[in-house]
C-alpha cells in the first residue's frame, strides 16, 4: 500500500497516542525566546500557516493531529509539508536518542536529501546548536534560503564565536537582502578583520558606504579588546582611503558622532603623520599629553613643528 503522509497514523505510527513532552516543549519555548522566533515557524508561514506559534510546539496528543492537520490542509507543495513533519519527527527522534522515526518517513515518502539537511540544518539551528547547524546548512545541494535571518542570528546569538557567521557567509556566498543582515555580516568582519571589513564596505551601494564606514571606525576604537586596539587602530590608518573616505574619517571624528569615542583624535593624527600631513596634525597636538599607543603625542607635536622649520609659516 501507498504511503500516505496525510494519515496522521501513518506518519506517527510508532505510537499514534505520542505528544512532545513538557520538557521538551519547555525547551523549544525557551529557545523561541531567545532567537526571537524559530525557523521552523518561518518554514510554516511559507506554507500559509499564518500564526504557527498556535500550533507548535504541540503540547498534547490532541495539539500533535490538529498541527498534522493544519500541515496537510495547506496549499504548500507535498514536499514542503513533508518537510516540516520530518522536523517535527526530528524531536521524537532526539527523545529516543535513534533516527528511526525520520528515517522512516524520509524513505516512505521519498524525501529528496537536500530537503533531509536542510531540516536538519534548521532543527539545530533552532535548538542553538550553531556548529551542528552549520555543517548542514553549508551543504553545496542546498539554494540559500532564510541566508539573511540566519546571518543575524550567527552574528547576535553566537557572538562568541564570529568565524561561524564569517564560515557561513564565506561558504555559501548568499545575496544578502535585508540592510540588518549586512551591518551585522559588516559588524563581523570589522570586528575580525579591519582590512576585510574596508573592502566589503567598498563593494555595498554608495548610499550605505559612507554609514559603514564609520561603524568601521567605531567599531574599531570602540569594540577592540585592550590587546588588540593598538594594532587594530594602526591597521585602520594604514588603509589606502580615497580623497572622499578621507574626509568622511576627518568628518567623523572631528564633527561627527565620532567625536564622543575616546581615540578618536589620537587615531586621527596617527592618520595625517601616517600620510605626511604635518601640518594639519598640529592642529591636533593639544589633545593629548599622556602616551597613546607607546607614543607621548605632545613630544611628536614638537618633533613635527621643529622638522617642519620655516615650512610650518607658509
Amino acid at each position: 500500500m501507498m504511503f500516505n503522509y496525510q494519515n496522521f497514523d501513518e506518519v506517527f505510527g510508532f505510537d499514534p497516542d505520542c505528544s512532545y513532552d513538557d520538557d521538551a516543549v519547555a525547551e523549544i519555548e525557551a529557545n523561541r525566546k531567545h532567537l526571537e522566533g524559530l525557523f521552523i515557524e518561518k518554514v510554516m508561514k511559507l506554507l500559509g500557516i499564518k500564526r504557527p506559534t498556535k500550533y507548535y510546539p504541540p503540547k498534547s496528543n490532541g495539539d500533535l493531529r490538529n498541527l498534522h492537520k493544519t500541515i496537510v490542509e495547506t496549499g504548500g507543495a507535498d514536499h514542503h509539508k513533508i518537510s516540516v513533519l520530518y522536523y517535527i519527527l526530528l524531536e521524537f527522534d532526539f527523545a529516543t536518542g535513534r533516527r528511526e522515526y525520520s528515517t522512516t518517513l524520509e524513505e516512505n515518502a521519498f524525501l529528496p536529501q537536500k530537503y533531509q539537511i536542510y531540516m536538519k540544518g534548521l532543527w539545530h539551528l533552532d535548538r542553538q546548536e550553531f556548529e551542528l547547524a552549520l555543517q548542514y546548512l553549508t551543504h553545496p545541494s542546498l539554494i540559500p534560503t532564510f541566508a539573511d535571518e540566519i546571518l543575524e542570528v550567527l552574528v547576535r546569538r553566537a557572538s562568541q564565536n564570529l568565524t561561524l557567521a564569517l564560515s557561513y557567509y564565506h561558504t555559501v556566498q548568499p545575496t544578502l537582502t535585508s540592510r540588518g543582515a549586512i551591518e551585522c555580516l559588516f559588524s563581523a568582519m570589522a570586528r575580525t578583520s579591519v582590512t576585510e571589513a574596508f573592502y566589503f564596505c567598498r563593494g555595498q551601494p554608495e548610499y550605505m558606504q559612507r554609514h559603514m564606514f564609520q561603524m568601521l571606525i567605531a567599531l574599531v576604537l570602540n569594540n577592540s579588546s585592550p590587546d588588540s586596539v593598538a594594532d587594530r587602530s594602526v591597521e585602520l590608518v594604514n588603509l589606502p582611503f580615497t580623497p572622499e573616505e578621507e574626509s568622511w574619517f576627518e568628518d567623523y571624528l572631528l564633527q561627527g558622532d565620532g567625536r564622543a569615542l575616546k581615540k578618536g583624535r589620537d587615531t586621527l593624527m596617527m592618520r595625517m603623520i601616517g600620510t605626511g600631513n604635518f601640518a594639519d596634525s598640529l592642529s591636533l597636538k593639544s589633545i593629548h599629553n599622556r602616551p597613546i599607543v607607546g607614543l607621548d603625542w605632545g613630544k611628536l607635536s614638537g618633533a613635527v613643528e621643529g622638522g617642519l622649520g620655516p615650512r610650518l609659516e607658509s
